[in-house]
């Protein structure tokens, strides 16, 4: 009998644990600093996404993001956007958001998009996208866009966060301060150590 009353104890506690773990609902319609009332519509608004960005740039890409760093009036509602220019052939390179899935529109021009399954498959998913397509990146996996057309091309993105959080691959991997020893890298990537060197000069300024 006792058994059966810790049994029943235990399946409550994963229960409620299961429910705790899932984000809660907002308690108040948002959730900013507003000193002066006539002052409030400023943190909900964001002027500029009309702008292109520079995509002058060794990717020729460039994110404009609209988070709850740029909107503060996004701060508690689980969302957020970027503005995504490219130049012909630009490339918005491999990365991840930690804490977003992310839908993209094509708004203008052609795209290569994809992402990358986790282990131990890691299958490619790929399309190209055209003007007016969508196309959706889960959260947390591997993700990029390429534009394959001889002209500019344009898309902007919705993600499941205030605060996505990016990580670009080549960067966090040959870019981090201070640098991973290239010894790891070397066996990780199975190459010598003398190409994790140039990898490194090129996306970090600390060298092994």
């Amino acid at each position: 009998m006792a058994s059966g009353h810790i049994l029943v104890a235990f399946t409550f506690l994963a229960l409620v644990s299961l429910v705790l773990a899932s984000d809660s609902s907002p308690l108040q319609d948002f959730c900013v600093a507003i000193d002066e009332p006539k002052d409030a519509a400023e943190d909900f608004l964001l002027k500029g996404l009309n702008i292109p960005g520079n995509t002058s740039n060794q990717l020729g890409s460039f994110v404009t993001p609209a988070n709850v760093a740029q909107l503060p009036g996004l701060n508690t509602l689980g969302i957020s956007l970027v503005r995504i220019d490219y130049a012909p052939y630009g490339l918005n390179p491999p990365h991840t958001h930690p804490r977003a899935t992310e839908a993209l529109v094509d708004l203008e021009g052609t795209l290569y998009v994809g992402f990358v399954t986790s282990n131990p498959d890691n299958r490619l998913i790929t399309k190209v996208l055209y003007e007016g397509d969508a196309f959706v990146f889960p959260e947390g996996l591997v993700h990029s866009q390429f534009n394959v057309g001889k002209t500019k091309a344009v898309a902007f993105a919705g993600l499941s966060s205030q605060n996505p959080g990016v990580i670009t691959i080549a960067n966090a991997v040959f870019g981090s301060n201070p640098t991973i020893s290239d010894d790891v890298l070397a066996k990780a990537f199975q190459v010598d150590k003398k190409v994790v060197d140039r990898l490194q000069a090129q996306f970090g300024t600390d060298i092994n």
